[in-house]
């Protein structure tokens, strides 16, 4: 059976994730993390323009090493940023397949929500709370969590790009 290297940390991202391995033993190595980085997203709050946020995931490696939860997310940024409201914690990190033996894994992050409250009349507010299911890439090399595509929320809402560094996690 070969060595599955699993993408850890994020999100939403951004987030309570848990990493899964599927039918091969993937093992993921590390104990508490930080992962930090960034997301961009876009909804009715941002009348569809891409807001980019910072974002911070708190989450560790449970027992076993066959998942890790992200517990914690914080948010920061512009006005909008700060207003969101993260939702389905936790979310879960299920890998599917390695593109280069190892290194570079995709898969989907499921539970992924946030909303918004807006101020209406002329804000209006975002309810992107799903819980939704988006893919998402793992680097082994570089320790990060990001998404190659655009990926739609609940509520008419995207993440429109995600990159969050968890240090000191990897998988085997």
């Amino acid at each position: 059976m070969k060595n599955h290297k699993l993408f850890a940390a994020m999100g939403a991202l951004v987030i309570g994730l848990g990493v899964s391995s599927m039918a091969s033993a993937a093992t993921i190595t590390g104990s508490t993390f930080t992962a930090t980085g960034t997301i961009g997203v876009s909804g009715p709050s941002s009348f569809g323009a891409t807001v980019n946020c910072n974002v911070v995931f708190n989450g560790s490696v449970d027992a076993g090493g066959a998942s890790a939860s992200i517990t914690g997310v914080t948010v920061s940024g512009s006005s909008l940023c700060t207003q969101a409201k993260i939702t389905g914690l936790p979310w879960t990190l299920t890998p599917t397949t390695s593109s280069d033996g190892g290194n570079t894994w995709a898969g989907t992050v499921s539970g992924v929500g946030f909303t918004i409250a807006g101020a209406p009349p002329f804000i209006p507010a975002s309810n992107c709370a799903g819980p939704t299911t988006i893919n998402a890439q793992w680097i082994n090399s570089s320790n990060n969590l990001s998404i190659t595509s655009a990926q739609s929320l609940a509520g008419g809402c995207t993440v429109r790009s995600l990159s969050v560094t968890a240090p000191g996690i990897s998988v085997n």
